[in-house]
């Protein structure tokens, strides 16, 4: 990531890369346990990837230190919120429904990187901008109220 400087270029890759392991993740799963409901496949695919890419963006992407757990809990919530939309859309349309499971979840994919992206860029790695302090006087200039 030294070699990408934009932050959302590194942030695409990263959550591209996540996104492609999260979703082969799901697939092997899918086909592995074929009976099993999708909200299991699914919260087990998400639970790995968001340990995983939880330290890959705080080290790579945002480059934060310090709050450990704040970030983590903040990252692990608009995972959540991500999570539950994308978990009810799958319900809805490959359990209810009966489309396909794995065109349906590629296709939710796509909200979920939007959600994501907004959610972790000011959200989870949000930092308070440093509190500028008011200059000092300069003993070359001395204030006003001393001069008169």
């Amino acid at each position: 990531m030294k070699i990408v400087k934009d932050q959302r270029v590194a942030f695409l890759l990263v959550g591209g890369a996540n996104t492609a392991f999260s979703t082969g993740l799901f697939i092997a799963l899918a086909l592995a346990f074929e009976q099993a409901p999708s909200f299991i496949l699914l919260s087990t695919s998400w639970l790995v990837s968001l340990v995983t890419v939880f330290f890959v963006y705080r080290k790579l992407v945002f480059r934060v230190s310090g709050h450990l757990w704040l970030d983590l809990g903040r990252f692990a919530l608009v995972n959540l919120t991500s999570l539950l939309v994308n978990v009810c859309l799958l319900s809805f349309f490959a359990d209810f429904l009966n489309f396909p499971r794995i065109p349906t979840q590629l296709a939710i994919t796509a909200i979920s990187v939007v959600i994501s992206y907004f959610g972790h860029r000011h959200f989870s790695f949000r930092r308070k901008a440093s509190v500028a302090l008011p200059p000092k006087p300069s003993v070359d200039h001395p204030r006003e109220e001393e001069t008169a």
